[in-house]
């Protein structure tokens, strides 16, 4: 068994046994092509409870650098795939990383809002996620994580159906532009949030 799916059965784990842990359309994640995971992001645990939905792909979530100080900590996330960015300058280094684990078949996972926004708020939507969707050629299912994020409270994630970005891949956009599409996912993303 891999270290990626060692620790990921264990994340499975920590989320059944602490919480009432429900995954609500699965089938929403294509077993094959390029794909971005887009979430909402209010707790710590939100990468935990997204890698621990996705069952038919390998998850490289995209996290602040500042976590890759501690060194212990560092070589996990290395070996669970995580990419560190730079969320107040990503750099060009750090796009084409994310852009080589779409087309080695990894489904990237990004919070839309760059940070942690708590309570049933939300945030707006950074250009990234319609930059990585559209370069990478990739799809992108919006996930809706549902908590109080209280032990042995309910945690709901809902997976909608993938949103093609494919009419733009040709076209020449603005950061604005990005900004838009991103914060249309994000809307999805909302509004699965607070149907369920």
């Amino acid at each position: 068994m891999s270290f990626y799916k060692f620790i990921l059965n264990i994340l499975t784990l920590y989320s059944k046994v602490f919480y009432k842990y429900e995954v609500v359309g699965e089938e929403n994640i294509p077993t094959e092509g390029n794909i971005i995971l887009a979430a909402n992001h209010k707790s710590n645990l939100d990468p935990i409870f997204v890698a621990s939905a996705i069952k038919n792909r390998k998850v490289a979530t995209i996290a602040k650098k500042e976590l890759f100080d501690n060194k212990i900590l560092a070589s996990i996330l290395n070996k669970m795939y995580v990419i560190p960015i730079d969320r107040d300058n990503p750099g060009i280094s750090t796009i084409k990383v994310i852009l080589k684990k779409i087309k080695e078949g990894f489904a990237i996972g990004i919070f839309p809002e760059g940070t942690r926004i708590k309570g049933n708020e939300f945030g707006e939507a950074k250009a990234g996620l319609a930059l990585f969707a559209i370069k990478g050629k990739a799809c992108v299912v919006p996930i809706s994580i549902i908590s109080n994020y209280k032990l042995f409270n309910k945690v709901t994630i809902y997976i909608d159906k993938p949103i093609s970005f494919e009419e733009y891949y040709k076209k020449k956009l603005s950061t604005e532009d990005y900004e838009k599409l991103s914060q249309d996912v994000l809307e999805v993303i909302k509004d699965n949030y607070f149907k369920r």
